[in-house]
């Protein structure tokens, strides 16, 4: 059942990367382009699936030999809907509009944001407010389903798993395996 839902997910970001036209490059980064294939959103999200759940499959395994791939695979899966969840908040068309309204402020000069309506800089600060409390909910899921997974009982084990996940970001961020 958890399979399906991330499978259901899985397909959910991918279109919506394509509709929403921005690369998920990294474990949770997410950058605007201007143009991206229809398929490269079903390749991207596999990257941010199978490379994360690649190492933490690794890490576990020396930690607890009786872990399986099929356990982290679906940690790694549920744990990114919230980062599906948090695109689509942050990169609909919506939020990108009250954005270029600030990013066009700033480029004319108004560092003060004196030209912008406050409702714009209240979307904003809503949509960031709750990215962040997305991000750790994410880092949450992620150390209370990989320590299931691992059988593990042990805090220091969730420090090694957050270590882990920013690896694999930072590796796939440098990498760039993506397609556009």
């Amino acid at each position: 059942m958890m399979l399906r839902i991330g499978l259901v997910a899985y397909v959910w970001a991918s279109l919506q990367v394509y509709l929403f036209r921005y690369v998920p490059d990294g474990v949770f980064q997410q950058h605007l382009t201007c143009e991206i294939s229809w398929y490269a959103g079903f390749v991207n999200v596999a990257i941010n699936i199978l490379f994360p759940a690649a190492l933490l499959w690794l890490m576990a395994k020396v930690l607890y030999n009786k872990v399986r791939w099929q356990d982290v695979l679906v940690v790694v899966m549920l744990a990114q809907v919230v980062n599906y969840v948090t695109g689509f908040l942050l990169m609909n068309p919506y939020s990108r509009s009250k954005s270029e309204h600030i990013l066009a402020a700033i480029e004319s000069g108004d560092m003060m944001l004196k030209t912008v309506a406050p409702f714009d800089l209240f979307i904003i600060v809503s949509a960031g407010l709750v990215g962040l409390a997305m991000l750790i909910y994410f880092f949450y899921l992620l150390v209370v389903g990989m320590k299931i997974a691992m059988n593990s009982k042990k805090k220091v084990h969730a420090v090694w798993i957050v270590l882990v996940t920013l690896l694999a970001d930072t590796l796939l961020h440098l990498w760039g395996p993506y397609l556009k």
